[in-house]
């Protein structure tokens, strides 16, 4: 059976990210897609023949018989689309951050138990082949338990994201985006450094400033300290680098994993091997080569309710660790976790 979707929001990720990993799914149609810009309309009818093109999301989502609706639009409009989406009967597969306040979270999360629907935030980074691999070394304990996480991004500029229409980059504008570089890229790391060290931190301590681009209204570089207890997870984000790269160290009891964009080290008492990848972490950033898992996932969690909200979890702790790293960079303290259920 053919699960059929829409898009609202049909910028730089839809359109070169998604769409394409779409197109390699069987199971999976696109029949809709819904933008505020007119001329994306043709783009639409060039990548996604057949599709019907909208400018409203309201009458897309009276109008089409869709199983799922992917959420593709800047960050401050992805609590709208979603709850118009759950009230429609639709899934919701979104990219991250899934929202940015804790209030927004709350509302989708009972909206999607009042509707029986899932909702799925885009978390492709962990579909990585450097990161799949990361991620069996660690099943087979070659290196043990983990005690020291080490994340690192270094970017030379802010990533590009503008709008069709649009002159100028949203993910400078903090009522849009929702932060800077913590917001881009700390997401993915939340999820990922979370699974490794088991869990959710204790406690964080964060700090974002501007070291390069002092003018811009969001941060350019974030350093994160987060305490898990049993071990320690740092963090650093940056657009004010001189290179591009990405690089990830983790410390066990018994061993050591280097990713070095694209090389993974691991040293352990069984000796020192290397795992060469084409391309490293930092290459590209659509990434539409993980994103079929995503859809996947979503499936997944579509047609088996009791796996319903796995994704919405983590989710929820991305955007709880999110909040809290922005509470402590502003207080200038260490700043203790709470869990986001409390409020709910």
């Amino acid at each position: 059976m053919v699960a059929k979707g829409a898009i609202i929001g049909f910028g730089h990720i839809a359109a070169n990210g998604h769409v394409p990993a779409y197109l390699e799914t069987p199971a999976v149609r696109i029949e809709a897609v819904c933008d505020s810009h007119p001329d994306r309309a043709e783009l639409c009818r060039t990548l996604l023949p057949g599709s019907r093109f909208y400018s409203s999301a309201m009458d897309m989502l009276q109008k089409e018989d869709v199983d799922f609706v992917d959420i593709s639009t800047p960050p401050a409009f992805h609590a709208e689309f979603i709850l118009q989406s759950l009230s429609s009967g639709k899934h919701v597969l979104c990219e991250k951050p899934l929202v940015l306040s804790q209030e927004d979270l709350l509302s989708i999360w009972k909206a999607s138990r009042t509707a029986g629907r899932t909702v799925v935030t885009v978390h492709n980074w962990r579909y990585s082949p450097i990161l799949q691999k990361v991620e069996a070394i660690m099943k087979d304990r070659m290196i043990g338990i983990p005690e020291e996480i080490e994340y690192r991004v270094i970017r030379t500029q802010p990533s590009v994201a503008v709008e069709a229409g649009a002159s100028e980059n949203w993910r400078l504008d903090p009522d849009i985006a929702g932060g800077g570089i913590l917001v881009d890229h700390g997401w993915h790391a939340f999820y990922l450094v979370n699974a490794w060290a088991g869990g959710m931190p204790k406690s964080v301590n964060c700090t974002l400033e501007n070291r390069k681009f002092h003018n811009m209204q969001v941060e350019d570089t974030a350093e994160v300290l987060l305490d898990y207890g049993h071990s320690v997870g740092r963090m650093f984000f940056t657009w004010a680098g001189d290179t591009r790269d990405n690089s990830i160290f983790i410390k066990g009891d018994r061993g050591e994993i280097k990713v070095l964009d694209s090389d993974i080290l691991v040293e352990n008492d069984r000796g020192t091997s290397r795992i060469s990848f084409d391309h490293g972490l930092s290459h590209g950033s659509h990434h539409a080569d993980w994103y079929t898992a995503v859809i996947n996932e979503l499936l997944t969690e579509m047609q088996n309710p009791k796996l319903m909200g796995g994704n919405f979890s983590e989710a929820a702790c991305c955007l709880n660790l999110l909040l809290h790293c922005q509470k402590s960079s502003v207080s200038g303290q260490t700043v203790k976790i709470e869990d986001w259920r409390n409020n709910a």
